[in-house]
């Protein structure tokens, strides 16, 4: 039944937008992977159950590539820059949720939790938002793994060789046939009674073990 619904979702991003996400593909298809510290989450998927997988934006193109085949929710800037991503997503199968903390971020993260709740399927989210500042935890994240009760997986991402884009974000565009490396963190479990300094507390938490990860994905590559 998943299958059907991811290729379904599909369909709706138009056949030409997944043809011309193919170069693409290729590109980072070409790249060599190495992967840490996921026995946890092939464990989640293996059972049915769904996480939450955090970010930096830093290496959000090809960490969408990376879960391209996880059937999930992704939390989009609704602003027009988010387009291209939304439509990724959605040529991806993923299904795009349109909001930011600056705009919707509280409705798209119900939304999360409803679709998460109803479907099963993972959500992602990139916790230093679509503008930053770089590598500083917003609270989305957290408050999603309050309501839903499901774990936060944080992901670290590094790549030997790439295009480092001029934006606020140092966006990471691995070369065609670059080393690259995904590290996975330590879960994180959000009580259901988690409030005000407790979210607080949570949101500097899950910084560290994404700068952690992000480390330790460097480290991996000898970076």
């Amino acid at each position: 039944m998943e299958d059907i619904k991811h290729k379904s979702i599909r369909e709706k991003a138009g056949l030409g937008y997944v043809l011309a996400l193919k170069p693409l593909e290729l590109w980072l298809a070409s790249c060599r992977p190495v992967v840490k510290g996921d026995g946890y989450f092939r464990s989640l998927c293996k059972e049915g159950r769904p996480a939450i997988i955090a970010l930096w934006h830093s290496g959000l193109i090809y960490t969408l590539f990376h879960f391209r085949k996880r059937p999930g929710a992704i939390m989009i800037s609704p602003s027009s820059d988010g387009e291209w991503v939304a439509k990724a997503v959605a040529a991806w199968g993923q299904i795009p949720v349109r909001g930011s903390r600056h705009k919707g971020g509280l409705q798209a993260i119900r939304t999360l939790s409803e679709i998460i709740k109803k479907r099963g399927v993972n959500a992602g989210i990139v916790a230093d938002g679509s503008r930053g500042p770089a590598m500083k935890a917003q609270k989305g994240a957290v408050v999603l793994a309050r309501l839903t009760g499901v774990p936060i997986i944080p992901t670290g991402f590094a790549a030997r060789s790439a295009i480092y884009f001029n934006s606020w974000d140092k966006m990471v565009l691995p070369y065609p046939g670059s080393r690259v490396s995904m590290v996975y963190g330590e879960p994180m479990f959000i009580e259901p009674g988690t409030r005000g300094m407790m979210i607080e507390k949570a949101r500097q938490d899950l910084e560290k073990r994404l700068n952690d990860a992000s480390r330790s994905a460097r480290l991996v590559l000898g970076l």
